[in-house]
């Protein structure tokens, strides 16, 4: 799946660690605490890529996802922010759980977004993605 995938990209690079402090989905239930915590939303992306040799199948498609940290402390939302950042830029023309990826733009710098149900302030960026189709893209 994209966020997976995701999640593996985070992962490796040290952001942090899945279902401990890097979460999938807007109705994920976080913990109550300092944090940092990031959490993983999709949302529309953009349409998929065809190539003149598949017409059936897109050759790419471009989903796209938010990205967003919350801590008590909010040098610690933006620290992981830009670990996060860090991570994403880089990825181009290269495989990750077994799907090619073409490459992930990031939209916008990292930016506040108000404080979280628990006080906690957030941080996020939007990303932008194309990726070989696979078997779950979503």
């Amino acid at each position: 799946m994209f966020t997976d995938d995701l999640v593996t990209i985070l992962v490796n690079a040290g952001v942090g660690q899945a279902t401990i402090n890097i979460f999938v989905g807007a109705k994920v239930a976080l913990p109550i605490g300092p944090g940092p915590f990031l959490t993983i939303r999709e949302n529309g992306g953009s349409s998929p890529e065809g190539t003149h040799n598949s017409v059936g199948v897109p050759a790419y498609v471009r989903p796209s996802a938010q990205i967003v940290t919350r801590a008590e402390d909010l040098a610690d939302a933006r620290l992981m922010a830009q670990k996060a950042y860090d991570a994403l830029f880089p990825i181009r023309n290269q495989f990750i759980n077994g799907t090619f990826w073409r490459q992930i733009t990031i939209r916008h710098e990292p930016g506040e977004l108000g404080e979280d149900e628990n006080g906690r302030p957030r941080i996020f960026f939007n990303i932008d993605c194309i990726k070989r189709l696979s078997s779950a893209t979503s």
